[in-house]
């Protein structure tokens, strides 16, 4: 909660580096039927124009599996209704992505990983395009939780922008971790924007190994 307030204070101080303050929060149940192997069940509502108004809704499966030690494949499904800015029109969005995530380096209670993955977008509004990202994280576990930190360079049609985040996480429960924490998102098309994000993520069903008498 102090993470979250920080965060709306520092985004408010900063009207010149964006033009909107916005909300972000993503709700996750996850799946994990067999070692290595987690179906996640992604939610997340997105408000804009000073949090007057809803941005965006969308939701969809997303598949992790562990290829290696080190390294997830990843593929996911978004079904999104959009809305305009000042129009107030939603328009419906359909996101197919794949990739990998790889863990570079690690130590005993931090790592960096980093993550790769191409987009297809596809609506009845707009062409339909390609996207390419590429984030790197950093995270460190500590006695009050999960601190990290990311940067992402997104390329699109003749566009590149980044995005910036930083907070927190914790592991209230052994299914359940929540987080908050602030993102400075570049728009390649209108304002840029200060993002107070919340988190939250339930593992449903988790594999237990067979016992051995």
């Amino acid at each position: 909660m102090r993470l979250a307030l920080w965060a709306v204070l520092v985004a408010s101080s900063m009207p010149l580096l964006a033009d909107d303050l916005e909300t972000l929060s993503v709700f996750n149940v996850n799946f994990d039927f067999k070692p290595g192997w987690t179906l996640q069940l992604h939610s997340r509502v997105r408000t804009f124009e000073d949090v007057s108004a809803l941005n965006q809704f969308r939701v969809g499966p997303i598949v992790m599996v562990q290829m290696k030690p080190r390294f997830t494949a990843l593929g996911g499904y978004y079904y999104i209704e959009q809305n305009t800015r000042h129009i107030h029109r939603t328009y419906p969005v359909q996101r197919v992505w794949g990739g990998g995530q790889y863990r570079f380096l690690r130590g005993e209670s931090w790592s960096v990983d980093g993550r790769s993955l191409i987009e297809r977008h596809i609506s009845p509004n707009f062409p339909d395009y390609w996207r390419w990202r590429n984030r790197a994280m950093f995270t460190f576990k500590s006695r009050i939780g999960t601190p990290y930190v990311s940067g992402e360079a997104l390329v699109q049609p003749g566009v590149w922008y980044g995005r910036y985040t930083a907070g927190l996480q914790w592991q209230i429960q052994k299914r359940i971790l929540v987080g908050a924490g602030y993102e400075f998102r570049q728009a390649p098309a209108g304002p840029n924007a200060h993002i107070i994000a919340t988190f939250f993520q339930w593992t449903a069903h988790r594999h237990t190994p067979p016992h051995i008498d």
